[in-house]
Protein backbone atom coordinates (compact mmCIF):
# COMPACT_ATOMS: atom_id res chain seq x y z
CA UNK A 1 0.00 0.00 0.00
CA UNK A 2 3.13 2.39 1.06
CA UNK A 3 4.42 2.21 -3.13
CA UNK A 4 0.80 2.72 -4.32
CA UNK A 5 0.83 6.26 -2.14
CA UNK A 6 4.60 6.71 -3.41
CA UNK A 7 3.22 6.14 -7.12
CA UNK A 8 0.18 8.28 -6.76
CA UNK A 9 2.22 10.97 -4.75
CA UNK A 10 5.16 10.84 -7.64
CA UNK A 11 2.65 10.92 -10.27
CA UNK A 12 0.87 14.44 -8.60
CA UNK A 13 4.69 16.03 -8.28
CA UNK A 14 5.56 15.24 -12.17
CA UNK A 15 1.74 16.86 -12.89
CA UNK A 16 2.52 19.84 -11.25
CA UNK A 17 6.15 19.71 -12.97
CA UNK A 18 4.36 19.20 -16.04
CA UNK A 19 1.80 22.33 -15.25
CA UNK A 20 4.81 24.75 -14.21
CA UNK A 21 5.93 23.98 -17.39
CA UNK A 22 3.30 24.40 -19.41
CA UNK A 23 2.75 27.61 -17.81
CA UNK A 24 5.81 28.62 -18.78
CA UNK A 25 5.66 27.70 -22.22
CA UNK A 26 2.25 29.66 -22.41
CA UNK A 27 3.62 32.83 -21.13
CA UNK A 28 6.26 32.94 -23.75
CA UNK A 29 3.97 31.91 -26.63
CA UNK A 30 2.35 34.71 -25.34
CA UNK A 31 5.30 36.68 -25.88
CA UNK A 32 5.84 35.88 -29.36
CA UNK A 33 2.66 36.76 -30.52
CA UNK A 34 2.89 39.99 -29.03
CA UNK A 35 6.20 40.85 -30.20
CA UNK A 36 4.78 39.74 -34.08
CA UNK A 37 1.78 41.06 -34.14
CA UNK A 38 2.02 44.14 -31.56
CA UNK A 39 0.31 46.67 -34.06
CA UNK A 40 3.02 49.58 -33.61
CA UNK A 41 5.71 47.77 -32.59
CA UNK A 42 5.30 43.87 -34.36
CA UNK A 43 7.18 42.24 -36.83
CA UNK A 44 4.56 42.55 -38.92
CA UNK A 45 3.92 46.63 -38.85
CA UNK A 46 7.37 46.28 -39.30
CA UNK A 47 7.52 44.84 -42.37
CA UNK A 48 4.33 46.63 -43.85
CA UNK A 49 6.30 49.74 -42.97
CA UNK A 50 9.57 48.38 -45.36
CA UNK A 51 7.53 47.30 -47.88
CA UNK A 52 5.67 51.12 -48.15
CA UNK A 53 9.11 52.47 -47.94
CA UNK A 54 10.75 50.07 -50.84
CA UNK A 55 7.82 50.97 -52.98
CA UNK A 56 8.49 54.86 -52.32
CA UNK A 57 11.68 54.16 -53.57
CA UNK A 58 10.65 52.28 -56.32
CA UNK A 59 8.65 55.00 -57.61
CA UNK A 60 11.54 57.81 -57.14
CA UNK A 61 13.80 55.56 -59.12
CA UNK A 62 11.90 55.85 -62.09
CA UNK A 63 11.47 59.06 -61.83
CA UNK A 64 15.04 59.60 -61.66
CA UNK A 65 15.59 57.10 -64.94
CA UNK A 66 13.04 59.48 -66.81
CA UNK A 67 14.83 62.52 -66.35
CA UNK A 68 18.34 60.84 -66.93
CA UNK A 69 16.63 59.67 -70.11
CA UNK A 70 15.27 63.07 -71.41
CA UNK A 71 18.74 64.58 -70.32
CA UNK A 72 20.07 61.91 -72.97
CA UNK A 73 17.50 62.13 -75.75
CA UNK A 74 18.03 65.96 -74.75
CA UNK A 75 21.60 65.93 -75.54
CA UNK A 76 21.09 63.58 -79.06
CA UNK A 77 18.47 65.09 -80.66
CA UNK A 78 18.12 68.65 -78.97
CA UNK A 79 19.37 71.44 -80.58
Amino acid sequence: MATVDKEIALMQQRMDQMDKKLDKMDEKLDSLVKQLLHPDSGVTARVNRNTAARKTLVKAIWVLYGIVAAAIGKMFFGS
